[in-house]
């Protein structure tokens, strides 16, 4: 029977640091600049101004600001919305000199040492905040995420000595000297530490940098300014893009669309999570299932989904916990979304979402893919998890989520350590971005384990008073599946209090900026298809087994039959069967034909099964690209399967592996279909 009280959670030593945290909390004096919260505080004897955004995105991302600060204010209005925060030091007539530099250095500890700014800012310098910008960015090359410079100031000879085309200003000159401590103007003229002499520091660093500027400008040429920076910085090897503003002069500043501007600094600024191992943790409740149990307990009809590998596709937890929720909430009609593919991870996860669990109008979505994503990194389990996330979040922002951690032998050692395994960690740091609740059912396996009263992994039945887990270490038995359907019931007890939550005020910052969202599928077309293909019919075998997951399937037979397609995006993998009679393909992009043929065969292969092929990666996601894929004429080797065969001489011979066979349901893709 499946155990309704909750168990305690364990004690954890080490306090869970929020990966998405809350804009710091600054001190002084509070304003409002724009309709967010602005702060005035004192920081080396100088007054500090801080922005803050109403939710920080992730690493708590800044931009600071030379001079000039509160004109043209729309990057910073959109930088904002973004969850960046801006900052500003009042250091007027210092020109960028050392001493404004050696402020600087004192506003850039204070903000990341004492309030968690990020330790690489984005900078810009409009006009004279061009010195600040530049001379601070120089001294400091690893500090800087980029520089947005706005007819930007980068040699005082140019201005304001105006020893060049420009005016100058023989104030702002004279003002120079003094702040720079030269002896005379001849001091000046050969100084050679201006922003136009400093920059291999830069490009060594990788600092890319954005220009934008009149080409009439007689204040600040920018021959003598950008156009120094610009030759010289590519000449280095630095990344330096520029927009020319034709006829304009030194006003007005900015673009009279910001969108370049603000996209050079998200894209270059914005903070990547940093892979931690997470506390393990029985239950986190976070935001809750609010939304689902308020329509459960209310006897509305509900449907849960679930999303995952051959864990979740076993009769096992899955039925065992929607038996739980009918006798929980006996009032309400539940029914379930199978969603559960063996073999298969978030990767695939996020391209079928849609098809196999959104499209039914789940009300609450369990995804379980902890074990399956055990040799993916971390990056790439964020991309594809917080694909799933946005696109059911985007799908109806009512529908709540839970995260399920399942065991595997070799998931003992972090547990026991306190610890998420790999995986797991990497989905605790996204579900903590989300606020989305999240079941570990490590702890309890392996704390039995330890208490003598569970085998991982046994061939046979143990003694009496043992459960017995699993025969391969990853495959719950009936008893195994008993325990995790025990925890998912207990978590739910748990968050039966926690308050409807409308999920899309989440989606505003996302965790990475590459993620999956725009991940979907798109059925085969005749219009794609050469050769021998044909359509599979209701009453083929493969059509009965898998047209559910992959659709209407189409099989070439023969060799020469191709595929093509036309996309907009930067992946594109097919989503199809491997079996004994697979063949092998080419596959060419853009004109690149891969020296390797693609076999649909493995040492698996003593069945058909569901797979995808990847044919496209890494592609410029604003190009149009082609893709063909081609049967070959001939079929791939057999032998990697010839261990799983009693007799493999003969087997091999018989028709079951005879075949230059494909089966294509629908193609994945990271961008949109492009027809003609």
């Amino acid at each position: 029977m499946i155990r309704l009280a909750c168990s305690l959670l364990l004690s954890l030593a080490t306090c869970y640091a929020s990966v998405h945290a809350a804009a710091p909390q600054f001190p002084g004096a509070k304003s409002q600049y724009q309709g967010f919260d602005r702060y005035d505080f004192p920081v080396d004897g100088k007054t500090a101004t801080v922005v803050v955004p109403k939710q920080a995105a992730p690493g708590n991302p800044w931009l600071w600001h030379g001079e000039f600060f509160g004109h043209k204010t729309e990057p910073d209005v959109a930088l904002l919305k973004e969850g960046f925060t801006i900052v500003y030091m009042h250091v007027p007539n210092m020109l960028g000199s050392p001493t404004a530099v050696a402020h600087w250095n004192a506003l850039y500890q204070e903000l990341t040492e004492k309030y968690g700014l990020a330790k690489k800012p984005a900078l810009t310098g409009l006009s004279r905040g061009g010195l600040y910008a530049y001379n601070w960015a120089a001294a400091n090359p690893e500090k800087v995420a980029c520089i947005y410079g706005d007819a930007p100031v980068c040699d005082i000879k140019s201005w304001p000595g105006g020893k060049g085309k420009g005016q100058g200003s023989a104030g702002e000159w004279k003002r120079a000297l003094q702040a720079y401590g030269f002896a005379d103007e001849a001091a000046a003229l050969a100084y050679d530490q201006n922003p136009v002499d400093k920059l291999e520091p830069l490009a060594k660093a990788g600092v890319p940098l954005l220009h934008v500027y009149g080409d009439a400008d007689d204040v600040v040429p920018w021959d003598e300014n950008t156009g120094v920076i610009a030759e010289r910085y590519k000449k280095l090897g630095g990344d330096i893009q520029l927009i020319a503003k034709p006829g304009v002069g030194h006003h007005p500043h900015g673009l009279e669309d910001p969108t370049p501007i603000v996209d050079f600094v998200v894209k270059h600024a914005s903070v990547q999570p940093t892979y931690e191992a997470q506390p393990a943790q029985k239950v986190k409740p976070r935001d809750g299932l609010g939304n689902v149990l308020k329509k459960l307990n209310a006897g509305q009809p509900v449907k849960i989904a679930y999303l995952g590998g051959s864990i979740t596709a076993a009769n096992g937890w899955r039925v065992k916990t929607l038996d739980w929720f009918r006798k929980q909430f006996p009032q309400a009609k539940v029914d379930q979304i199978h969603a559960a593919i063996g073999g298969t991870g978030s990767d695939l996860g996020v391209f079928r979402v849609e098809q196999d669990a959104l499209q039914y109008k789940p009300d609450l979505l369990f995804v379980e893919f902890a074990v399956n994503d055990g040799g993916a990194a971390p990056e790439q389990i964020w991309k594809a998890m917080e694909g799933i996330v946005r696109q059911t979040w985007t799908a109806n922002p009512e529908t709540d989520i839970c995260f399920v951690y399942t065991y595997r032998t070799s998931y003992e050692e972090p547990t026991r350590a306190g610890l998420c395994p790999r995986a797991a960690s990497a989905m605790e740091m996204l579900a903590d971005h989300y606020a989305i609740p999240s079941i570990n059912f490590n702890l309890d396996v392996v704390k039995r384990e330890g208490e003598g009263t569970l085998v991982f992994q046994a061939a046979e039945k143990p003694a009496d008073g043992v459960l017995q887990f699993s025969k391969d270490g990853v495959h719950p038995l009936d008893a195994g599946h008993e325990l995790y359907a025990a925890d998912v019931a207990a978590a739910v007890e748990q968050m039966k209090d926690l308050p409807p939550v409308d999920h899309a005020t989440k989606m505003a910052t996302p965790f990475v900026a590459d993620n999956w969202e725009a991940a979907k599928m798109i059925p085969l077309q005749p219009s794609m298809l050469k050769g021998d293909w044909k359509k599979l019919t209701d009453a083929d075998s493969l059509q009965r087994s898998f047209g559910k997951r992959l659709g209407q399937i189409w099989e070439a037979t023969e060799p020469g039959s191709e595929l093509t397609f036309k996309f907009r995006g930067s992946q594109a993998k097919l989503y199809d069967l491997v079996g004994p009679n697979g063949g092998q393909v080419s596959i060419t992009v853009d004109g690149v034909t891969r020296d390797k043929l693609a076999p649909r065969f493995d040492s698996y292969c003593t069945y058909h099964r569901i797979a995808t092929l990847q044919v496209a990666n890494d592609l410029d996601p604003n190009a149009v690209h082609t893709v063909t894929i081609k049967v070959d004429a001939k079929q791939p080797d057999r032998t990697p399967v010839a261990f799983r065969l009693k007799d493999p001489e003969t087997e091999l011979k018989s028709p079951k592996y005879q075949g230059t066979n494909i089966w294509v349901g629908q193609i994945q893709l990271l961008g949109d279909l492009v027809t003609e």
